[in-house]
């Protein structure tokens, strides 16, 4: 299936390279597990900086397996602007997953690009997956769509404590027929 949009995606961000373009420096010869074999990711997640805290917040997103939450948020964590009804905390991360693939069941997080500057790491993403129940006001249309995301992350002691989060509604609506 295709899709058009008004704006050029750039190029997917690979993990390694994505951990390259957050923390420049010395990579590590091994990799802890956690950081799915990436000895960029390792060495910066020994930094306690939070990549993989990232890395799983969107494997947790992509690919709906909320357990992935417990590595990647704090206890404390908030998503701004929350979701109605959206709880805070692990428990809280753990339901926006369960949300999203409700609405995309099929949803892919695909990092367009990532900045850094002292605890906040900025994604760029496309949001894409099959719209399969109320979302944005619009019911389900069953079209695959693909719509741009913001997010910034605030790290806290390796974890997220905060989600900002901006999505491009008007897109999504377009790329729905709404």
């Amino acid at each position: 299936m295709t899709w058009t949009s008004s704006w050029a995606p750039r190029a997917l961000v690979a993990p390694a390279a994505a951990a390259t373009l957050l923390f420049a420096g010395a990579v590590a010869a091994t990799a802890a597990p956690a950081t799915g074999g990436d000895p960029a990711m390792a060495a910066q997640d020994a930094a306690g900086n939070g990549w993989s805290a990232v890395g799983y917040f969107y494997t947790a997103l992509s690919t709906g397996d909320a357990g992935l939450m417990a590595d990647a948020v704090d206890q404390d964590w908030t998503d701004v602007p929350s979701h109605p009804g959206l709880g805070t905390g692990v428990a809280g991360a753990e339901q926006l997953v369960g949300e999203i693939r409700s609405v995309f069941p099929d949803l892919t997080e695909n990092i367009t690009a990532v900045s850094r500057g002292g605890d906040r790491v900025h994604v760029s993403l496309l949001h894409c997956g099959t719209h399969s129940a109320e979302f944005a006001g619009v019911p389900a249309t069953y079209k695959y769509v693909c719509f741009r995301g913001e997010e910034t992350h605030t790290i806290t002691h390796g974890l997220i404590s905060t989600t900002e989060h901006w999505e491009d509604i008007d897109q999504f609506r377009k790329e729905v027929g709404a």
